[in-house]
C-alpha cells in the first residue's frame, strides 16, 4: 500500500487533547491550519492565500510529548502519513483532512512564546544555573562518515 507522507508547516489552531483508547494505547489530537503567504509588489505586503486545516494525531510517546509542549497558537512543523476520513452527520457526507504525525516539533523560527517564570517552565526545562558554561563539548566524528 501506497501512503503518503508530507511536512505541514502551521500553526496549532487547538490544544492537544489526550484520551486513552480501550486498548490502552495514547493519543492526543489538536487541529492545525497552514496558510500560503505570498508577497504582493503592487502593495508591498505579505497576503494570505489558501488554507489547509488538519488534525494530527499522535501516539504513544508522541502523545505525551506533545500535550507537554504545543499549545493553541504555537507554530509548529508536522510531518506524518496523510488521511482523508470520510464520515456522515445527519445523513450527509463529510471528509476531514487527517495526519497521523511521525514528529511534531514547534516552528522556532516563527515561535514568539518567551520563557516565563520557572514555575510556568514545562517539564524538562532547564535552569541557566545548570546550563553548562565552557566550549561545546561534541562527540568525536565518526570514522568514515562522509567520505
Amino acid at each position: 500500500m501506497f501512503e503518503t507522507t508530507v511536512t505541514l508547516v502551521g500553526n496549532a489552531i487547538s490544544p492537544p487533547k489526550v484520551r486513552e483508547t480501550a486498548h490502552g494505547s495514547r493519543v492526543a489530537n489538536f487541529r492545525m491550519v497552514s496558510t500560503a503567504r505570498r508577497f504582493d509588489k503592487t502593495t508591498e505586503q505579505w497576503v494570505d492565500g489558501d488554507r489547509v486545516f488538519a488534525t494530527v494525531n499522535c501516539w504513544r510517546k508522541l502523545a505525551d510529548a506533545v500535550a507537554d509542549a504545543v499549545y493553541k497558537n504555537d507554530p509548529v512543523v508536522v510531518t506524518g502519513r496523510l488521511r482523508t476520513r470520510d464520515y456522515e452527520v445527519d445523513g450527509q457526507r463529510r471528509s476531514s483532512t487527517e495526519i497521523e504525525a511521525t514528529a511534531v516539533g514547534l516552528d522556532l523560527a516563527r515561535s514568539h512564546r518567551a520563557a516565563g517564570p520557572e514555575e510556568e517552565r514545562p517539564r524538562g526545562a532547564v535552569d541557566d544555573e545548570s546550563r553548562p558554561t565552557g566550549p561545546a563539548q561534541h562527540p568525536p566524528p565518526v570514522v568514515g562518515a562522509g567520505e
